[in-house]
């Protein structure tokens, strides 16, 4: 049972079986019904801007082929953006995937980090304000180390209806929003910058502020889907 526990990562054995069931529910019960989607345009993710207050992007940065060919993304942007007074870099990914009925859909970095060799040092879910939204966001927050170096990680899943934390989530909606809205389409966000230390702090609140000046922008694309 301990061993159980530490896989789940603290999630109860009764929880994690009904997740279970509700998925294979769910899997089974659209297949069943066939439901066709929307045919959803892309959300033009490169529409936001490569500067973001007092960071600015040089352009985008592509994923490796085997990466975008694993992660399928239909849209995704990948940059770097500088706040070349502090000398800080904040890199951001943002994936967008039009359904999840064909596809695994975002590959969490709760996973894909540590299967390349960073070690998570402490992880917690966060609520995050949004001055100009008057709204709190769910995201998750990750310190992870590899070699001596130390890295922040922050990410949250994202689409026109609702943001959230959990990676299952997705799945769990998945039903429902077809019934619903005829879609399923998610995305993920995230942010990485390097830590001075063990302990992010300045880093922390850079991210802060930064995700108060990305969120609006990334709701913007998101509901232009509709």
């Amino acid at each position: 049972m301990h061993s159980i526990s530490r896989w789940l990562g603290g999630v109860s054995l009764g929880l994690f079986l009904t997740v279970c069931l509700i998925l294979m529910l769910q899997a089974a019960t659209s297949r069943a019904l066939s439901i066709p989607e929307r045919n959803l345009p892309i959300p033009e993710l490169h529409r936001v801007p490569f500067e973001l207050g007092r960071w600015k992007a040089p352009g985008e940065n592509a994923l490796e082929d085997s990466v975008a060919a694993y992660l399928k993304p239909d849209e995704y942007i990948l940059r770097d953006y500088v706040d070349a007074g502090a000398g800080t870099t904040i890199n951001v990914f943002v994936a967008y995937f039009k359904s999840l009925q064909n596809t695994y859909g975002p590959h969490s970095p709760r996973i894909c980090l540590p299967g390349a060799g960073w070690l998570v040092r402490s992880s917690r879910v966060a609520s995050v304000h949004i001055s100009e939204r008057k709204q709190e966001i769910p995201v998750n927050e990750y310190v992870l180390e590899r070699s001596g170096e130390h890295i922040l990680v922050l990410y949250w899943y994202q689409n026109d209806r609702t943001i959230w934390a959990e990676e299952f989530r997705a799945k769990l909606t998945l039903l429902p929003d077809l019934l619903r809205y005829r879609r399923s389409d998610v995305s993920l966000v995230r942010l990485i910058t390097p830590l001075r230390d063990a302990t992010p702090g300045k880093e922390l609140r850079d991210c802060l502020a930064f995700t108060n000046l990305a969120f609006p922008l990334l709701v913007e694309r998101f509901e232009s889907v509709r």
